[in-house]
């Protein structure tokens, strides 16, 4: 660990743990008739968890006309690993909420982004036709934790990197200014820290540069393509555009052209756009 993530974290006074939820649905294997009803029952118990699962699974995101009701109804219709991922992603996510609101960075705004990349990078992952298309939405959803962490224990500081933002720096490169480190950096720390799977703390670490990537390099090309998507026109995790740049190697990864990109980019802009997730 560099030093300068290394004095950071030593001042997180209470470092966060991963909630109980999240160990009990982690722990749940398959899709067996026996999972499905064990994870009805730790869903249920969290009516915030609940209430989101609901609201995907009625979301246009997945076709729907009838509205369910049930917790079991929406499990039955958006699949167990899709259910398993949204209630671990939000679980994760929730313990970092810092309860504050109305500022150009904060936890709602994170949020929303963060769901936004995890279900771009479902539906991308759909269209390229890859095996782990359920299986990236907790990637989306976690790959930028660490702008949680440090939204929630060093704001006062943060509040220079979105000064720099603000004068036409990049994101990155305002983060490499002030802290010396980058929110990849701390959200794969923490990740680590976690014991998350190693999709998660590859995509967290690598989901800017997927061309550093030495592990799950599909996974992590898909997710920078999600978030740069998500950020340049679905919803960006900061008020003023942080200027990503975009890694060209992704495509590489992927097998796929800029002409191909430009084509699945406009059906998934236009579907996330229109899917009204998680409100």
């Amino acid at each position: 660990m560099e030093e300068s993530l290394k004095h950071y974290v030593q001042q997180i006074k209470t470092l966060p743990t991963i909630p109980v939820i999240a160990q009990q649905i982690l722990g749940l294997v398959g899709d067996d008739l026996v999972s499905i009803s064990n994870l009805e029952k730790i869903v249920e118990d969290d009516p915030a968890i609940s209430a989101k699962i609901l609201s995907v699974a009625n979301s246009a995101y997945f076709a729907s006309k009838t509205p369910t009701k049930t917790l079991g109804n929406a499990i039955f219709r958006i699949g167990f690993n899709n259910v398993k991922n949204i209630a671990v992603g939000i679980s994760l996510m929730t313990v970092l909420d810092d309860g504050k609101r109305g500022t150009d960075f904060d936890y709602q705004r994170i949020f929303n982004h963060s769901v936004s990349v995890g279900f771009t990078a479902g539906l991308l992952s759909q269209r390229l036709k890859l095996e782990f298309s359920q299986e990236i939405l907790i990637n989306g959803l976690l790959h930028d934790i660490g702008y949680l962490i440090l939204n929630k224990h060093f704001s006062e500081t943060y509040r220079k990197v979105l000064d720099l933002i603000e004068q036409g720096n990049s994101m990155l490169d305002a983060e490499k200014t002030v802290l010396d480190f980058t929110h990849a950096e701390i959200g794969s720390w923490l990740a680590d820290e976690w014991h998350l799977p190693g999709t998660v703390l590859d995509t967290t670490l690598h989901h800017h540069t997927p061309s550093h990537a030495k592990r799950n390099r599909k996974h992590v090309a898909v997710i920078h393509i999600a978030d740069y998507i998500t950020t340049k026109k679905i919803f960006s995790p900061t008020k003023k555009d942080p200027a990503y740049p975009f890694d060209h190697s992704s495509l590489d990864i992927l097998g796929i052209s800029e002409n191909d990109l430009q084509g699945i980019d406009a059906g998934i802009t236009s579907d996330l756009v229109s899917a009204e997730l998680l409100e």
